[in-house]
């Protein structure tokens, strides 16, 4: 059967599985020499990471279908004519739900597709185009079926997960409510949404939904109000910040985690600081870093004061141990509370799984605990993990 890789985001994940599940079904795929490789441009060196494996695999003599984002891009193709090059929907010919999620105790759900914000940096929209929502009853007989394949856990993605609806006259609170009523799901979780859909009207109402993880991740990008103008998000960090305080008061035990990118064109001293500053005002369970990544037909490739490389990797790795310091205080509150685990995985005498909140825990237990949903109590912090005992 052909071998699929997937690069990048989860609605990638989530588009592979979809794939996975269709090639399945279809005889043509039975060789194991042929390779789909589900691609991502979103950075330069995502780029660079798929082209490599083509190249690594064009070596070997394989059958290669491309399809994701770096086929909608221009130009990147040069030496590697062997490769077929096609849509997504090549795939799905014989049917337009996933069924189970390869790999994964929790599923992903594609809910929404496309992006609208046009942030200076981002080439997304350019490759995704507009927001393209999924029917609500389609949406909810996946995750039914998923239910009914032993899956407690989803999580709804998308490339601007809060536009969702936006299209359709549909909306994720409705969404959310329905998806409450599935016996089945005990946990949802939102993959990441912009800070532009949150006010007290959505959070007063998903606070009503009980099985919600009080989870949230938020791209920030930056602490500086003049970068975040220059990158084209539609805010000041005082309205994010009173946002995420508004977030902890109405809901107990959430958590937050954050994009941050770091050597946006123009970035001073002074810009940085202010973003050190940010992430140590919120206190975040996690930062994911990105290095400001030049895209064409981005409109901060025009930008001038471009940033040194080596001054962008030495900021990288600020950032990365001021992100330890944050995540190490959020954990250390939890220390002694009660928290609710699907533990996904073994590893020596570890069960690991993720908390409500998302954070990883660490349980030592010769039971099989696998995709089981339990009360533990964090005795002390573990490498990037809170070690804990199950409540009886």
């Amino acid at each position: 059967m052909a071998k699929i890789i997937t690069f990048g985001c989860k609605v990638n994940q989530y588009e592979s599985q979809l794939i996975k599940e269709n090639v399945e079904k279809n005889k043509n795929f039975e060789s194991e020499d042929i390779y789909i490789i589900n691609s991502c441009c979103v950075t330069e060196k995502a780029e660079k990471e798929v082209i490599k494996e083509i190249r690594k695999l064009l070596k070997k003599g394989k059958k290669i279908y491309l399809t994701g984002c770096l086929t909608k891009k221009n130009g990147n193709f040069q030496g590697l004519k062997d490769v077929i090059i096609v849509n997504k929907e090549f795939f799905y010919k014989f049917k337009n739900k996933i069924e189970y999620f390869n790999g994964h105790t929790r599923g992903f759900i594609k809910i929404e597709d496309g992006c609208e914000n046009f942030c200076s940096y981002c080439i997304i929209p350019y490759i995704r185009g507009k927001v393209k929502s999924r029917k609500e009853d389609e949406i909810i007989e996946e995750i039914k079926c998923l239910g009914k394949n032993g899956y407690k856990e989803i999580v709804l993605t998308g490339i601007d997960l809060g536009a969702y609806g936006k299209d359709t006259g549909e909306n994720l609170i409705n969404l959310l409510e329905r998806i409450e009523n599935i016996e089945e799901i005990k946990r949802v979780r939102l993959s990441s949404i912009e800070i532009y859909y949150i006010n007290e009207t959505f959070i007063d109402s998903i606070k009503k939904i009980k099985k919600l993880c009080p989870h949230f991740h938020i791209p920030l990008q930056s602490g500086s109000d003049r970068i975040l103008n220059l990158m084209g998000r539609r805010y000041k960090f005082i309205d994010y910040f009173e946002k995420i305080k508004m977030i902890r008061d109405k809901i107990e035990k959430v958590t937050f985690t954050t994009d941050i990118m770091v050597g946006f064109p123009g970035e001073k001293e002074e810009d940085f600081e202010k973003t050190c500053i940010a992430i140590e005002k919120i206190n975040f369970l996690k930062v994911h870093i990105f290095p400001y990544s030049e895209r064409e037909n981005t409109l901060s490739i025009n930008l001038p004061d471009k940033m040194d490389e080596n001054l962008k990797k030495e900021r990288v790795k600020k950032i990365q141990k001021i992100s330890n310091i944050s995540s190490k205080k959020v954990k250390e509150k939890f220390i002694g509370e009660k928290l609710n685990v699907l533990f996904e995985r073994k590893k020596g005498s570890f069960w690991e799984g993720y908390s409500e909140n998302y954070i990883p825990i660490l349980v030592n237990s010769n039971e099989n605990l696998k995709n089981q949903i339990l009360p533990v109590k964090p005795i002390k912090i573990l490498k990037n993990f809170l070690l804990a005992d199950i409540i009886k």
